[in-house]
């Protein structure tokens, strides 16, 4: 893995990249690694998906939304990750699902592989963060990944009030309607907004509860990583007010609107 996506990985899972390799003992219990995955499921339940459609998952994980969406509609899918190890689980996934000879995991970093435009029915963005910076430019990078008239699901969120928020990693997010206007700004359609904050909470609270469990077992494995398992287990505490306090979580359905290229 190279120093640029050992920095965006770290980012992505909030912590440092010296603590990259013990992520896959402390996400050990945990599938879905912040998607909202029933709600995905639910926004493209009527996009006539099928055993012909083409499914792109960026930032695809251990296919937590992989996995069922090629399950439910029998589409192919191609997910990309940069953590070989989360790969694995998506690939044993897969098969526990008896969908592998549908699913492609590609270990890349994201950044790297949307340099190339591709012409898939759908891709997904679920809990990746602002690597792209504010939602218009995530749009624009992601609207060259589908078709024309195809479609893009973004698991994400808006600040609460207006003014950028003083939060590494969260300085992009802005209010409902400003986000409303980076998200159509390049012309494309909102099909459907679901509002995902109490999910957000819920698997937020399950998430520090697994890592904190987790962190306690590789303390005793690993004492001298003490300080920084529990500096990890801090911000993910912190993380978890932050959030409740100031963003409110969104999905959102758009259409790629076919008249409209960047």
């Amino acid at each position: 893995m190279s120093d640029k996506t050992q920095k965006l990985v770290s980012d992505s899972l909030e912590t440092d990249e010296q603590m990259l390799p013990e992520m896959p003992f402390l996400l050990e219990d945990l599938w879905a690694l912040g998607s909202s995955v029933k709600d995905i499921l639910r926004v493209v339940e009527n996009l006539g998906l099928s055993s012909d459609s083409t499914v792109l998952d960026l930032g695809c994980g251990k296919g937590a939304v992989s996995v069922p969406i090629t399950s439910r509609f029998k589409s192919r899918i191609t997910g990309v990750d940069a953590m070989s190890s989360f790969l694995k689980d998506a690939n044993r996934k897969a098969a526990e699902y008896g969908v592998a000879e549908r699913c492609r995991f590609i270990c890349q970093d994201i950044m790297d592989y949307v340099k190339a435009d591709h012409d898939f029915d759908l891709v997904i963005f679920a809990s990746v963060g602002g690597i792209w910076g504010s939602l218009q430019n995530t749009v624009a990078q992601l609207r060259r990944q589908i078709r024309n008239g195809g479609y893009m699901v973004i698991d994400d969120g808006y600040a609460r009030t207006s003014g950028p928020l003083q939060r590494k990693h969260y300085e992009q997010y802005r209010d409902h309607q400003t986000t409303l206007g980076e998200l159509t700004a390049l012309g494309d359609t909102i099909l459907t907004e679901i509002d995902t904050t109490q999910y957000s909470r819920k698997i937020n609270r399950a998430y520090l509860d697994s890592i904190s469990k987790r962190g306690a077992e590789l303390i005793l494995q690993k004492p001298e990583l003490k300080d920084k398992i529990n500096s990890y287990i801090l911000l993910q505490q912190q993380e978890c007010e932050f959030l409740d306090h100031h963003i409110v979580g969104a999905l959102w359905l758009l259409q790629k609107n076919e008249n409209l290229r960047t």
